[in-house]
């Protein structure tokens, strides 16, 4: 199920509301774009338990899949840990007193993460790709120009590089992510 709905779509790109011929593909171009953010951002924003395990590295952190709520466990090495004597921020979690994760411990961790509200800059940046997507199908996007009755001519921009749209959307990224360019 998508985040961002077919609605905001129309309402965002100007689209006629009565007109349902579109809305198919329109929750396609939806989809596609969330995937383009939720792959950049490294996660699925919406609020899910997650199950992981990691493997110590000598570093006093653990950069984990999304955006920390709450911690139900941890277990470094079969060992329960207290919950409360960890520190949270964002996707990283440190233990209060410094301690590192040594090398070849196993840590496995349940947590609650991800938004229960979803960021409007998520859906601000769905929307506009997902609008340049619409575009690109069917106006034109990626032509270098087109002349007209009357020997008007008017150049397109291919804006299928979405960096500067993701660009909105940095600061959700988690701290495993290479931080490279699309």
């Amino acid at each position: 199920m998508s985040i961002v709905t077919v609605a905001q779509l129309k309402a965002y790109s100007h689209k006629a509301d009565a007109d349902t011929s579109g809305e198919a593909l329109y929750q396609i171009f939806i989809g596609s774009s969330e995937t383009i953010v939720n792959d950049y951002i490294g996660y699925v924003p919406t609020l899910a338990t997650y199950t992981e395990t990691y493997y110590g590295d000598g570093k006093t952190y653990l950069d984990l899949t999304a955006p920390v709520r709450s911690i139900a466990s941890i277990l470094v090495n079969g060992e329960a840990k207290t919950v409360s004597d960890f520190v949270i921020n964002k996707c990283r979690i440190t233990e209060k007193n410094g301690n590192p994760f040594n090398v070849g411990d196993t840590i496995a961790i349940i947590y609650a993460g991800g938004y229960a509200t979803i960021p409007d800059a998520y859906i601000l940046t769905v929307l506009r790709i997902a609008t340049l997507l619409t575009m690109e199908a069917g106006e034109n996007v990626g032509v270098t120009s087109q002349t007209f009755d009357g020997g008007n001519t008017r150049t397109f921009i291919s804006y299928t590089n979405f960096t500067k749209y993701l660009s909105l959307v940095a600061s959700m990224r988690n701290g495993r992510i290479r931080r490279l360019e699309l």
